[in-house]
């Protein structure tokens, strides 16, 4: 009684499902004889089905290289970024974001314009202009020292302005010689024999000649051995070259034309980067003076920063030897007379000097040609050698120039206030070598 029971309650289960087992191998063998067969019954290959059509395969690939070749036309450029310009600029707009445009000039000099930051005296009691040069890879209001000195000197009394350089360029390949010799001659072997018409004819023997590879023993259409007619080419030619004199060998080669070198596209002159630069270094720092100047400052301190010491100096040297010259001619003094007074115009603070690679003197050599007030301070963070900066301090020495000191600091400071070290040094020596006079103007009276 169970077992009906049993067999009552689990075979209609057991049946519908070997019918639905039984219905999915059916389909599945139906759908393997679609695929491989055509529309009008013929078979398919197995890899057949998969692939497009011809036509569209080219279509395909015209679509593909037309998208290639756009997304090309719109990729765009590279540019190699221009580092200096891009830290100017970002100079540039910190003064917009903080409403402080009003402090960059435009200067021009030689054809070319740069900015430059102007803070006028604060104090009431003028002492003169400053000028101050930054570092090479810095700007105009570098954190470090230029900042803080540009923003804390109008306050005792000195209107600054920190004028934008040049990058120091960098190394060039040596220059290309536009008028280049050609003297292309043969060499000749003394052992080789030239070449004769039994010689050619003994290289050309059948006892000679290179072996027929495997290849070449195979018949034509003609049925003649591919190796038979190798033989005979080769014996016809042999007797052709036997039958043509040799050529003589030649020992040099033909001289150009004389209007050769003139036909030639001629090489355009190579731009000095160097020159370029040394002369926008110099017109600047004259350009930066001559704007103090108009603005009634004769009193005038350069502040140099690392590698624009040695421009720095050239342009201080280059005044002091003019000036005196022309106004003992004007007033009819004496040159020495007026070089003590044009002197007292004029002073030097050198902050970590170091010899720029480009300039033709070294810095040593022209320091002791300057008698003026100076001041040579070098910081913790100095990257000059201690023994170039002892020879320097050595060299004025020896040259009795009383007005120079170098004095060592510690590392450079970001605050604005009397804790900053280098910033107090300069202030406290500006007060007691270079202060300046206010000059009272001259009023003519009305009739």
């Amino acid at each position: 009684m169970q077992v009906m029971l049993f067999y009552r309650q689990f075979l209609p289960q057991a049946l519908s499902a070997l019918l639905l087992l039984c219905s999915s191998v059916l389909y599945a063998a139906d759908g393997d004889t679609t695929n491989d067969t055509a529309t009008d019954g013929n078979p398919v290959p197995a890899g057949a089905a998969a692939l497009p059509d011809e036509q569209n395969t080219g279509d395909g690939a015209s679509s593909a290289g037309e998208e290639t070749l756009a997304t090309d036309q719109n990729t765009p450029m590279r540019v190699i970024p221009d580092v200096a310009a891009s830290r100017h600029e970002g100079l540039l707009q910190y003064l917009q974001l903080n409403n402080r445009q009003y402090e960059m000039v435009r200067l021009v000099a030689a054809e070319s314009e740069f900015y430059g930051l102007l803070l006028t005296e604060t104090r009431g009691q003028p002492q003169g202009g400053v000028l101050i040069l930054h570092d090479n890879g810095q700007h105009s209001h570098w954190p470090e020292i230029v900042a803080p000195l540009r923003e804390t000197l109008p306050a005792h009394g000195w209107t600054t302005l920190s004028i934008e350089l040049p990058e120091l360029p960098a190394a060039q390949p040596p220059a290309r010689t536009p008028d280049t010799e050609y003297s292309a001659r043969m060499t000749t072997t003394p052992d080789s024999p030239p070449a004769t018409a039994e010689t050619t004819a003994a290289d050309a023997a059948p006892g000679n000649a290179v072996p027929a590879t495997p290849a070449a023993d195979a018949a034509d259409n003609s049925n003649i051995a591919a190796i038979e007619k190798a033989d005979a080419s080769a014996e016809q030619d042999s007797a052709l070259n036997a039958a043509e004199p040799a050529l003589p060998r030649l020992s040099e080669l033909p001289p150009l034309p004389a209007n050769a070198n003139a036909a030639a596209t001629p090489i355009a002159p190579a731009v000095d980067r160097n020159a370029e630069y040394r002369e926008q270094m110099l017109t600047r720092i004259r350009q930066g003076v001559s704007y103090l100047n108009q603005r009634g400052q004769l009193n005038i301190v350069v502040i140099a920063c690392g590698n624009s010491a040695n421009w720095a100096v050239d342009f201080l040297l280059a005044r002091s030897q003019s000036q005196p010259q022309a106004a003992a001619t004007a007033t009819g003094g004496t040159a020495p007379d007026q070089a003590k007074a044009q002197e007292r115009g004029l002073a030097l603070i050198l902050i970590d000097a170091v010899d720029n690679s480009l300039s033709p003197v070294p810095l040593n050599q022209q320091m002791v040609q300057l008698d003026m007030p100076l001041l040579d301070l070098i910081s913790e963070q100095s990257i000059s050698p201690a023994y170039a900066n002892q020879q320097r301090a050595g060299a004025m020495r020896h040259k009795q120039r009383q007005q120079y000191q170098q004095i060592a600091v510690p590392a450079f400071d970001l605050n604005y206030d009397d804790s900053n070290v280098i910033v107090r040094r300069v202030r406290g020596w500006l007060k007691t070598n270079a202060a300046g006079t206010e000059l009272a103007t001259k009023t003519t009276a009305m009739p």
